[in-house]
């Protein structure tokens, strides 16, 4: 198994040492192969335009994507977005890679750090609003297409309410390395899944 994880800050791991991130402490759980192709800043266009490159190159046996987060920052149309998590998907099972979706966990609002975080074009309320949607139309794509999903939002909510020591000491959008951990396991379920 060589797993390819592309995506964005999330994925890098904005704001904490990369052997923190996500796919590095998912591949010391899974003992196997995982690149880190996340860029932060990047959109679902940009992951769509070096998917040959950065996954289908590598020849790993499965991918893992994570879209929509900085899409929704700059309000893009989410027919859009998921079209391009949609291309995505279909070019890897073209390429004999197995294709896993992910959706992005929730931010926290009263903890943004507004003189680090850019403010989303149409506000922060929009943003939280629109990612909701988001989340549901992967979900809906994921159903009726027979898809494979890492729900991201599990682990950081408790009962409707947001693990705030996930975001102790951060920006407010970017987890720490405790939430890291807890993306990593998430991640690990699914995969021991499939």
């Amino acid at each position: 198994m060589k797993i390819i994880c592309l995506g964005d800050s999330l994925t890098e791991g904005l704001g904490i040492a990369k052997v923190n991130a996500w796919p590095a402490v998912l591949q010391n759980e899974l003992s196997v192969e995982i690149i880190n192709k996340g860029i932060s800043g990047d959109t679902s266009t940009g992951m769509l335009s070096r998917f040959y490159h950065d996954v289908v190159l590598n020849n790993p046996s499965h991918v893992i994507i994570c879209a929509g987060g900085n899409d929704l920052w700059w309000n893009v149309d989410l027919n859009y977005i998921l079209s391009n998590i949609y291309s995505m998907v279909k070019q890897a099972i073209h390429n004999n890679i197995q294709p896993i979706i992910a959706i992005h966990p929730p931010i926290h609002l009263e903890n943004i750090n507004h003189k680090e975080v850019w403010e989303p074009i149409n506000g922060f309320e929009t943003f939280v609003l629109k990612a909701k949607e988001l989340a549901e139309r992967i979900e809906q794509m994921v159903e009726i297409n027979q898809f494979n999903l890492i729900d991201f939002r599990i682990p950081f909510q408790h009962h409707q309410q947001l693990k705030t020591e996930f975001f102790e000491g951060t920006d407010g959008v970017h987890p720490n390395e405790l939430g890291h951990i807890a993306l990593a396991k998430q991640a690990y379920q699914t995969m021991k899944e499939i």
